[in-house]
């Protein structure tokens, strides 16, 4: 993977033609109704759907927030960024609905490629001292990306976890607990990590999280809608850390073609 700021034009695609064209190019399909975007899970009849409902949707695949084309962990993102929007921002998503697309390629090393890139984003929202201490376990799961890795490795990086002491003044509790969350989802995941690098990635999300929720944090995380903002931009981050870790040509949409959806969806 390249450095995460390292933009790649020259190897991202702009189909042109109508919406529907370029759509049918990547063998999605625009069907004659299109519901309305909006937070939640729902029924096909209800006129509404979420980002991943959409992606099913156009896929042609039966109605779910968790459609096969998708990468699970993508998706998830997706889901919790699309329930967290408000209404009024929830169309910053559209751009990424294309993209989510033909993502299910899947192994321990691509979603060792994901938690990197969510370790970086997270990384760059602590303090400078704080920082230095998420990027070891950060460097370590780097290390192993080219390397053979067995149960014992993925064992090693749990016990780093346990043996690391984080402490600090702390936050507000609504902010402490976005970040106590999302550490312990990250600490839950180790134990069915299949790679070290995978594990050692989640490793270095916990104690970035635990360093985030004890203070160290310079991010408004308990302000929902700025969140969700912010997690729109690191999605599309996610997505490009896919393509990377795949090889898959990055396709976009051009300005007409956005139009075109978002006319749809509205």
């Amino acid at each position: 993977m390249g450095d995460l700021d390292e933009n790649h034009p020259e190897r991202a695609e702009e189909l042109g033609g109508t919406l529907t064209a370029v759509l049918m190019e990547r063998n999605m399909t625009v069907p004659d109704f299109l519901p309305t975007l909006s937070a939640g899970a729902h029924d096909p009849e209800a006129g509404e759907a979420c980002v991943m409902e959409y992606v099913s949707v156009l896929s042609g695949e039966d109605w779910t927030d968790r459609p096969e084309c998708t990468h699970p962990l993508l998706a998830h993102e997706a889901r919790t960024v699309n329930d967290d929007l408000g209404d009024h921002d929830r169309h910053l998503l559209i751009p990424l609905i294309a993209r989510l697309f033909g993502t299910q390629d899947d192994s321990p090393l691509v979603r060792a490629h994901l938690r990197i890139r969510q370790v970086e984003l997270l990384t760059r929202l602590l303090e400078p001292s704080a920082q230095v201490r998420a990027r070891v376990l950060l460097d370590e799961s780097r290390s192993w990306l080219d390397r053979e890795s067995d149960d014992e490795a993925v064992s090693q990086a749990a016990g780093l976890v346990r043996q690391i002491e984080v402490d600090g003044p702390g936050l507000d509790v609504a902010h402490e607990e976005v970040h106590s969350r999302e550490a312990r989802q990250a600490w839950f995941q180790i134990s069915g990590a299949e790679h070290a690098a995978e594990a050692y990635a989640l490793a270095a999300l916990v104690v970035a999280h635990q360093l985030a929720a004890v203070g160290e944090c310079r991010a408004n995380c308990a302000h929902t809608s700025m969140r969700a903002r912010r997690r729109v931009k690191e999605l599309s981050s996610l997505i490009d850390a896919y393509d990377e870790a795949t090889g898959r040509i990055p396709v976009r949409l051009g300005a007409d073609q956005l139009a075109e959806l978002s006319r749809a969806i509205a």
